[in-house]
């Protein structure tokens, strides 16, 4: 199965308060550190969930 790779940072950065975005689990590291990143020059807060079961991490913009 060929996992589809998501651009993370314009994902990320077009998130409004509330939403939630699932990535591949092989973008976690990536996803992760972007998230910090953003969260940290944009004045943003994320919250990351990994989903085991789907292969997903889960994203949900919360500031």
């Amino acid at each position: 199965m060929e996992e589809t790779k998501i651009k993370i940072r314009p994902t990320l950065m077009a998130m409004k308060e509330g939403d939630l975005v699932k990535f591949p689990i092989l973008q976690l590291k990536s996803v992760r550190t972007q998230a910090s990143e953003l969260g940290a020059i944009y004045n943003r807060q994320f919250s990351t969930r990994m989903n085991r079961e789907e292969k997903t991490i889960e994203v949900r913009r919360t500031m």
